[in-house]
């Protein structure tokens, strides 16, 4: 069934898609850090400030690709008053992985920790990882037809499929073979910025 009730993605509620990620990070985040995994321009970065939003009552956001961010990073320099730490691309730090696991050791009890990136995020995972135990890993896919239509992921193995019927799904598939999955054409269905796009990856 189709969930009104979620965030809007998107800048605004009419049109506005919501990424399905959204309540199993937001849920997950009370118990551990979360990474969020995914190719450029998916919305990492766009979901990752909605559940700060949505969820939180003070979010930091700090991208290591900003110089302040980064130095503050590296310094310790962290408003300790927020309840959510957003760090963005702190992969491309060489310790980010000793800095995460130093940090949420001493100040998991203050405030919940979400870490998004590039695709690259879960290399680590293949040799020694010093996080075990610490994280839930998600990756982030471009919009689905299930997705840009606002239903819920609740397949249950074993149980019947269950059939959709809506008077958006035809268009929608539309948008989605001629713009793609990716949040910014898809939402803004302009064909030339979407050829601009897709040429550019």
């Amino acid at each position: 069934m189709e969930n009104p009730n979620m965030p809007a993605y998107g800048g605004s509620a009419e049109g506005g898609k919501t990424r399905y990620l959204y309540p199993y990070i937001a849920k997950d985040l009370v118990k551990k850090m979360v990474f969020v995994g995914g190719p450029r321009q998916v919305g990492k970065t766009t979901l990752a400030k909605l559940i700060g939003k949505g969820e939180y009552q003070n979010p930091l956001y700090l991208n290591w690709d900003n110089r302040d961010d980064r130095k503050k990073i590296i310094a310790g320099q962290l408003d300790y008053e927020s309840d959510l730490l957003i760090f963005d691309e702190i992969h491309k730090y060489k310790q980010w992985k000793n800095y995460l696991k130093g940090e949420f050791d001493k100040n998991k009890d203050k405030h919940n920790y979400l870490i998004t990136g590039s695709a690259r995020l879960d290399l680590y995972r293949r040799g020694g990882d010093s996080l075990l135990g610490r994280y839930h890993y998600y990756r982030l896919h471009p919009f689905s037809l299930r997705e840009a239509l606002g239903i819920e992921p609740n397949l249950e193995i074993g149980q019947p499929l269950k059939f959709v019927k809506s008077e958006k799904i035809g268009g929608i598939f539309r948008d989605l073979l001629a713009f793609g999955g990716f949040p910014a054409p898809f939402l803004e269905k302009n064909e030339i910025p979407a050829r601009r796009f897709h040429s550019a990856r």
